[in-house]
């Protein structure tokens, strides 16, 4: 497929704001595409490279993509500059500089879909002594074959700013309609099995050869994280044994008072939500977004291979920082340190120790457990788990209770508290594992007003002492229909100056547009926000601003797709 027919596909999504035309639009391109194209346009429609849990990344910041189109067009940076700052987009930029190049291309050929794929993960592959000079150079071939359309939208793939309201609903619909029925039967299969996979290469694929069954016969992989089953809030540990349980107490024919026995209680960590994959020796660690974190917490990979019993396992839990003096649970900021720590790893080691406390078994010796009950995955995970189980160790078992009764469930929040965690987390132990739902099968109970974790979208550079730094941020919530990003507003203040220089550090090599000391980033940063109330506002895509936001922490966890929706502002702005 030549590059320009996804061009084509590009242009006609970004000209309408109809869902269900842009489902239709990547149907129709999913069809058209061969065997060997599908896997290609299913991730390049969203101007992607690479599946969601491979953790390549192409590695080409804004600056180097400017120093690709100079050396591909000829054209000076300060005019490339100038247009971008005129056009508020790179892309924009780019197919400029192309049609206005100033030096003439000896040798070009026409780019295919399969030319800039092949192109791109070379450049993400690129590592040691001189890998920019070769990413600029990857870039820079691809320009010099493209006319101005393919340039924008080559540019807007490298720098993450596609911008066509692609989300992964009009991904798994449009998969749905390509090779289905279209039906919600068939939608759903498309959810389950990407869920399972988080590789819609793998579910396009099995739909257009497999149909329906071939998807619902999809399941875990070892090393290929799973969607990790997500948590509802409820108001209260009643509320919670109620709506999870079926009631914290009920009456019998008898009229006699028994206790509803199906519940799992357990400890809130504020931690990193782990996920665990051996097979034998080999341990990798992954986040709820899908990274992988196993070079950065080898004190958890030593205890696994120490004491789990099982020879291949995908295990869950929370991995959770402790003062070394105190013992006491760290803020989840002083975690997130290690998360993108990459060098003199042993020194967060010993500085910011962490315990990962499983709850839950996934995959054990060849067998899926996710339709087993929740009984059975803890029963399972139990038996997995040898040794040391005395709360010592890198590696332990969640505290856990089957209440009897509220009264012993309440006692149980109450200590979690004492102890320094969020809550608790209640739990239905007759449920199967829904990966990637918020099911009401497990709810999360915290006494504090609920914060939202939202993306930053844009910022700008302060002013005065701060003026090195971005420090005032525009941030966004997801829209739950369309999957777009709708904004919520500015954020001033709740940043040390040692934030705002981490935040500049974060964002500075995202920024997508300039406009004066305003600038729009690539939605990747999250982070949890305080705030005093929620107004409706005319002013926001959302409809909605937060009053006197205050920034709390970065939510390194959270992937831009898991920031809290606009249905979920609504519902707080209700609640108030």
């Amino acid at each position: 497929m030549e590059y320009a027919a996804l061009v084509d596909v590009y242009r006609r999504l970004e000209a309408t704001a109809s869902t269900t035309e842009k489902t239709a639009v990547v149907a129709d391109c999913f069809a058209a595409a061969s065997e060997a194209e599908l896997p290609l346009v299913v991730t390049l429609i969203r101007g992607r490279v690479f599946p969601a849990w491979d953790g390549r990344e192409l590695g080409v910041s804004s600056s180097l993509t400017r120093e690709a189109i100079r050396k591909a067009t000829g054209v000076d940076d300060d005019r490339v500059e100038r247009w971008w700052r005129e056009q508020g987009d790179l892309g924009d930029a780019a197919a400029l500089a192309v049609e206005n190049r100033s030096q003439q291309t000896l040798f070009s050929e026409t780019l295919t879909v399969e030319t800039v794929h092949e192109t791109l993960v070379s450049v993400a592959e690129y590592a040691g002594e001189g890998s920019q000079s070769r990413r600029v150079d990857g870039v820079a071939k691809l320009l010099t074959s493209a006319v101005p359309d393919e340039a924008r939208y080559v540019v807007r793939t490298i720098v993450g700013a596609m911008r066509l309201g692609i989300g992964e609903g009009t991904v798994r619909d449009a998969v749905a309609a390509a090779f289905l029925d279209g039906d919600d039967e068939a939608v759903a299969a498309v959810e389950r099995a990407h869920q399972l996979t988080n590789d819609f290469r793998v579910v396009a694929e099995t739909a257009r050869d497999e149909g329906v069954e071939g998807l619902r016969a999809l399941d875990v992989a070892l090393f290929r994280p799973v969607k990790v089953m997500l948590a509802q809030k409820a108001e209260g540990v009643d509320e919670a044994l109620v709506e999870v349980g079926g009631g914290a107490e009920t009456e019998t024919d008898e009229s006699e008072t028994t206790t509803a026995a199906a519940v799992r209680c357990e400890y809130k960590y504020d931690g990193l939500r782990t996920q665990i994959h051996k097979r034998g020796d080999e341990v990798r660690v992954f986040t709820r977004r899908l990274e992988d974190v196993t070079e950065q917490f080898p004190e958890v990979v030593a205890a696994v291979r120490e004491r789990v019993s099982a020879t291949d396992c995908i295990l869950e839990g929370e991995t959770v920082g402790y003062g070394p003096e105190t013992g006491r649970p760290l803020p989840f900021q002083e975690l997130s340190q290690r998360i993108k720590r990459e060098e003199r790893i042993e020194e967060l080691v010993e500085s910011v120790p962490v315990v990962t406390h499983l709850f839950d078994a996934l995959y054990v010796d060849g067998e899926s457990l996710l339709d087993d009950s929740l009984r059975e995955r803890v029963d399972t995970l139990g038996d997995c788990l040898d040794g040391d189980a005395d709360g010592s160790g890198a590696l332990e078992p969640a505290i856990a209770i089957a209440p009897a009764d509220e009264t012993e469930a309440r006692e149980f929040y109450e200590d979690a508290l004492s102890q320094g965690h969020e809550g608790i987390m209640v739990k239905n132990l007759d449920a199967a594992y829904q990966p990637g739902s918020r099911v009401g099968y497990m709810l999360k109970v915290k006494p504090v007003m609920e914060p939202l974790d939202l993306v930053v979208v844009g910022a700008k550079w302060s002013e005065g002492r701060k003026s090195e730094f971005l420090g005032r941020l525009h941030l966004a919530c997801r829209d739950d229909d369309t999957d777009e990003l709708r904004d919520v507003g500015w954020m001033f203040s709740g940043l040390t100056d040692e934030q705002l220089a981490e935040m500049t550090h974060r964002l500075d090599p995202l920024v997508t547009d300039r406009r004066g000391r305003e600038v729009r980033v690539r939605p990747e940063v999250v982070v949890e926000v305080e705030y005093e109330e929620i107004q409706r506002s005319t002013e926001t895509e959302s409809g909605y601003a937060l009053r006197f936001p205050r920034f709390s922490e970065f939510r390194d966890d959270l992937s831009p797709e898991e920031v809290d929706s606009l249905s979920k502002v609504e519902r707080l702005y209700d609640e108030q």
